[in-house]
Order: C-alpha cells, then structure tokens, then sequence
C-alpha cells in the first residue's frame, strides 16, 4: 500500500506539473493568479489520515480537494467547496464555507456535513433536533514578528452538536475549540510549529470534543507540525508531517501529507 501510494503521488505530480506553497494557517488557501483576472482554483491533497482538532475523523489515506472563487479583487473574501474521501470507501464529507481574509486576520462560516455511517444522508435538512449539518464559525490571528503566537478559535454554533435535555428537547453546546501556536523553526528548510489545542462547551455538561460527558474542558489537541518542500525533477512538493497527541482520548497519531497541486 505504501509502495502504491508514493507512485500514485509522483505520477500525478507528472501530469500536474506546479504545487502550491503550503502555510502554517487554518485559514483557507487564497486563489493563484495563473492568468490576470482569475479567482478561480482548486486544491489536491493526499494525508495518510485526517485529523481534526485532536480527533481522528479517518484513521487511512484520504483525498482531499478545495475549489474556491475570490469574489474581490484584492482576494479577500472566497468562498469555497472543501471535500473528502478515504481510499477504503468509508470516510465522506462535503463542506461549503464563506471566509474573509485580511492580512494576519481571518474570520470563516463553514457547514461541516460528514455523511460517514449515516445511510440516508439528509444534505438539506436543517433542523436543529434532527440535522447532521454542523455550522462552524472559524477565526484565526498570527501575531507580528515580536510576538510570533498563532491564535486560533472556532465555535460550533448550530446543528449536530446538541444536549439532550430531561423535557426530550435538545439544546446548543456550543462547542469551542482554541489553539494557540508557535514557530519553532522557519525562514529555514523545514518550518515546524508547535501546538496546543483545548476544547470546552459554552453551554453544556460537555463538548464535541470528548466522550466523556461529565467533562466540560479538555486538552484535546498538542503537538507539532512541519512542512517543507521536496525536490521531484523540476517540482517542488510541499509536504506535512504531523505528530498530533490528545491527553482527553489518550492517543497519538502520525499524519504525513503532500499537496499535490
């Protein structure tokens, strides 16, 4: 499988013939202009599994593309398609999201609809009691040069992150999630940064975050990302590697990426 990996990766650098820089960010990638007046551009990428905010959403190889259009010409503000697929057939996802990026600023509204181990998928069912849509509001900050700290802070602020209450009506958690970030290494061969994420419920006995649900607050995401490019031919591919721990599930994984184009 390994083997099979690494030769799809290279052929399909062949027929791609670019890759984009990759950053130390959560915000979304802004548009290339290949030609003068395009917004328009997509994303490929390949990881050895996907985490997200210290949970394994799929623990194998998954695809991953972002289509996304800048409705500004200073390519501010993009809205974007954001999908993923597991090469075992079980992992789906479709995300749409709208974000708006200003220097070392940004602020995004995501729809998370993960659709793994649902049968029948309701893709417009947005009812607060029964919906598997979750709206996700995103920003992030990174510091000047003399207080290089990346912050990050996201809450989930309506849909699939509901508390049953004791009258069989549901209420908002309102799940957050912050993370705070620091450059170990950059302006160097390989940038690492290094990371420590919390999650909390702004409205509930617990949160998105943990299966525990006495718990109301947990360090749930820690470790450490590098990136770097590496030489193919005339290419430069940018790739990841990630060592990601969560204290609240007690887990450590190892994710390696490659951004293929």
């Amino acid at each position: 499988m390994k083997k099979l990996f690494f030769t799809a990766i290279i052929s399909i650098v062949g027929l791609a013939g670019y890759a984009q820089e990759i950053r130390i960010s959560n915000s979304i990638p802004t548009a290339t202009e290949s030609t003068k007046g395009n917004r328009l551009d997509f994303d490929v990428a390949l990881k050895t599994s996907h985490l997200w905010r210290g949970l394994v959403i799929n623990g194998s190889i998954t695809s991953m593309g972002n289509i996304h259009y800048t409705l500004d010409k200073k390519q501010n503000l993009t809205v974007g398609l954001w999908g993923g697929n597991g090469f075992d057939g079980n992992y789906k996802e479709i995300n749409y999201y709208i974000q708006y990026q200003n220097n070392s600023f940004s602020i995004a509204l995501w729809d998370l609809f993960n659709t793994t181990n649902i049968e029948k998928p309701a893709v417009f069912n947005y009812d607060r009691k029964s919906t598997t849509h979750i709206i996700d509001l995103r920003t992030s900050y990174q510091f000047p040069e003399q207080f290089p700290f990346r912050v990050e802070a996201d809450f989930l602020i309506y849909g699939n992150d509901r508390e049953l209450l004791d009258n069989l009506d549901y209420k908002n958690r309102y799940s957050t999630y912050v993370e705070l970030g620091y450059p170990l290494l950059k302006d160097q061969k390989i940038t690492l940064e290094a990371y420590l994420g919390a999650g909390f419920s702004l409205n509930g006995a617990s949160h998105l975050y943990t299966n525990d649900s006495n718990s109301n607050f947990d360090i749930v995401n820690t470790g450490i990302k590098a990136y770097k490019n590496i030489q193919i031919l005339h290419y430069k591919l940018p790739v990841s590697a990630v060592a990601m721990w969560n204290p609240a599930f007690k887990i450590a994984r190892i994710q390696l990426g490659v951004v293929l184009f």
